[in-house]
């Protein structure tokens, strides 16, 4: 009699659990800032000091949260300078993006033609020349760094000689640089390779790099805030972070140029984000794709991609600089991008910033899902 009466409680409790348990589910997918702010505060872990700035566009709609407080005291906001290091590839890749649909240059067009000198007879190897395809891959053969070497960052003393490195130390170094493989045949990590691209552009151009990316990219962006601000900032203008190991570290981006110069904040960001969602002929240049892999891996003008499904491409760029991280992910498909930035640039930052991007647009996909279904 008790077996007959406890089989029918147990099957109403397992319904029963089994709707909390959807209900809880549904709940977490329409949650999607509460989540997005527990997988940041995990990622801050109390750490004292360490702040995240978080932007997300998705179609007519802006997600934009900030945590943690700095040392001062102070909470960042959409107003909060940063270093976006290496994000500012793409906007050099966008600027070539014009060029080209200006007549200006050519993609796989030998780059000496730009340099109108005859100096640079090194700047090819079995035959093959450098063209702008290589130097927005990174397959040019050109070395990561002129400035400074892996023994020089051992020593500590990279930030200096990078601080004392010069335009004409750049041009003299290329007249002498050997190049590490046959252009276009392997991938080599090579910030010099960007800045060449910046140097050609304003070659072509005849304006400051600086100049051509206000008037072909922030000016009709709307970004405010995206300069190259070299050594011309207010103390306290630009967040300064600390590598991994909590130690404070000078800015980068006043000695960078191309290849990570650029300092902005979430307010313009993400404009840039809104930019690069536009129908702008050099947008959907800049996100061509110039080489892929098997593994749907790839990359377009400055751009990392990857083909997630069979139809669907994401286009993605982390920036780092001695004290700073972020990360910039683009789905034009979704109309989606998301952007993060922490003052923080340990060994692996980078990478965990990338995880949380997953996660976010994850929670994205799922909070939307939910709104439509209950609609």
């Amino acid at each position: 009699m008790n077996r007959l009466i406890t089989q029918p409680i147990s099957l109403i409790f397992v319904i029963s659990l089994m709707t909390v348990l959807a209900s809880c589910k549904s709940q977490d997918a329409i949650n999607f800032e509460s989540n997005t702010k527990a997988e940041v505060i995990e990622f801050i872990d109390g750490n004292v000091g360490q702040v995240v700035s978080i932007s997300v566009v998705d179609s007519e709609n802006t997600y934009q949260y900030h945590l943690g407080t700095l040392s001062n005291g102070d909470t960042p906001n959409n107003q909060t300078i940063y270093e976006i290091g290496s994000l500012t590839k793409t906007y050099t890749g966008l600027v070539v993006a014009k060029a080209i649909l200006d007549g200006k240059v050519e993609l796989d067009k030998d780059i000496r033609h730009y340099l109108k000198s005859n100096e640079y007879k090194n700047l090819e190897l079995s035959n093959q020349y450098i063209t702008l395809r290589h130097l927005m891959t990174h397959t040019s053969g050109l070395p990561q760094n002129f400035a400074y070497s892996s023994e020089d960052r051992a020593k500590g003393i990279a930030f200096e000689k990078m601080s004392k490195y010069s335009r004409d130390n750049y041009f003299d170094d290329l007249k002498k640089v050997k190049l590490n493989f046959k252009p276009g045949e392997d991938y080599q990590y090579s910030p010099v390779g960007t800045n060449l691209a910046g140097y050609i552009l304003e070659s072509v151009y005849q304006k400051p790099f600086e100049l051509l990316v206000s008037e072909i990219i922030t000016t009709k962006s709307g970004e405010k805030h995206t300069k190259f601000r070299g050594t011309n900032f207010e103390p306290g203008e630009i967040t300064v972070g600390t590598d991994g190991n909590g130690n404070q570290m000078p800015l980068a981006s006043a000695y960078w140029f191309a290849d990570g110069g650029l300092t902005s904040n979430v307010e313009s960001v993400t404009h840039y984000i809104q930019h690069q969602l536009s129908s702008e002929p050099e947008v959907a240049i800049s996100h061509q794709l110039l080489n892929e892999s098997w593994t749907g891996h790839g990359m377009a003008f400055s751009w990392n991609t990857y083909k997630y499904d069979s139809n669907e491409q994401m286009l993605y760029q982390s920036g780092g600089s001695m004290g700073t991280s972020s990360w910039l992910a683009i789905y034009p498909k979704k109309n989606i991008g998301i952007f993060i930035v922490t003052n923080v640039a340990g060994g692996n930052t980078q990478q965990k910033l990338e995880a949380i991007t997953d996660k976010i647009f994850d929670y994205l996909m799922a909070y939307n899902k939910a709104l439509t279904s209950d609609s």
